[in-house]
């Protein structure tokens, strides 16, 4: 009965979002700055989390500088709701228009290679464009074909916005292999001969039983997740940073570039060290486009032992 009553719950969240997602881009923005923005400043929504995050790694920022920050990033938690609403019907050539690519050579000259790839993504832009990356008529996609596209994602806690998630995320019959985190060291040692792309959102705080590298990260000492860099040292897969750049309003750029051509060949806790350090420059460039609510900084490494720079 449960089972029964969580379905029909998932069934009519599911249809009010497509009815919603069904209006113009321009529309659910408008609607977003009601629907969202206000309600969340005006209620606070982890607005300590936000200030204290946005402070930390901006000392040299006055109050005032910070207070912009911070509505300059609850009118990008808006945005982000709108265009995220409107994916859930969007047509893959209307996503297509909004979504390029930059740096597609790294992956080019990594395929001819025969290199599978992790790529290092972060909560930057609206990384839930990548899907523009397995529309159909796209083709191939920096040689790789759209069979060898993976994207590892981690359950959420919610299974009603979990199964809402994956539904988005797997709306194309040509879209990402979706692969859940617990899965994918089993898949990679069975797949290890098939070159493929592996993208995984790298910049989560680990949990408490999570493996994780420490780093210096926005002038702070920091815990990483170690998982990404783990899994392409024990394969000797390539690894690349992604990060989604906001190129116009509702439209976004993934930039990629070369971290390690063969991870195995170099010490732990560097893969994870340069995707700190191109994360870092990103946030610094835009801050408001990096998910401040998330506590990033709910665990930290211990007094002993080195902050990897």
């Amino acid at each position: 009965m449960k089972a029964l009553f969580s379905q029909l719950g998932y069934f009519a969240l599911y249809v009010i979002i497509f009815l919603v997602s069904l209006f113009p881009l321009p529309v659910l923005y408008g609607l977003s700055r009601v629907l969202v923005v206000m309600p969340a400043r005006i209620a606070g929504y982890r607005r300590t989390v936000v200030i204290t995050n946005l402070s930390r790694s901006f000392p040299e920022k006055s109050y005032q500088q910070i207070r912009h920050l911070t509505r300059d990033f609850y009118r990008y938690l808006g945005r982000l709701f709108a265009e995220t609403t409107w994916l859930f019907s969007a047509s893959g050539k209307s996503v297509m228009k909004r979504f390029s690519i930059e740096g597609g050579e790294v992956l080019e000259s990594l395929k001819i290679k025969g290199k599978s790839v992790v790529v290092m993504l972060s909560h930057t832009g609206n990384w839930e464009f990548l899907r523009a990356c397995s529309c159909s008529g796209r083709g191939s996609i920096c040689g790789y074909d759209q069979k060898q596209l993976h994207m590892v994602y981690q359950r959420l806690d919610s299974p009603l916005f979990d199964q809402l998630m994956f539904t988005l995320r797997n709306r194309y019959r040509t879209g990402w292999h979706l692969l859940e985190s617990r899965e994918v060291a089993r898949y990679m040692a069975k797949h290890r001969e098939f070159p493929g792309i592996y993208a995984m959102i790298s910049d989560q705080c680990p949990g408490p039983a999570g493996k994780s590298i420490a780093v210096s990260f926005l002038g702070q000492p920091a815990l990483m997740i170690a998982g990404p860099e783990i899994l392409a040292r024990k394969f000797g897969f390539a690894v690349v940073y992604g990060v989604i750049r906001q190129s116009g309003k509702g439209r976004y750029v993934l930039h990629l570039t070369l971290i390690a051509e063969n991870a195995a060949l170099h010490g732990e806790g560097y893969v994870t060290r340069r995707f700190a350090r191109f994360l870092e420059e990103d946030i610094r460039e835009n801050p408001p486009l990096w998910l401040w609510s998330h506590k990033r900084w709910k665990r930290t490494p211990p007094l002993q032992g080195p902050i990897f720079a």
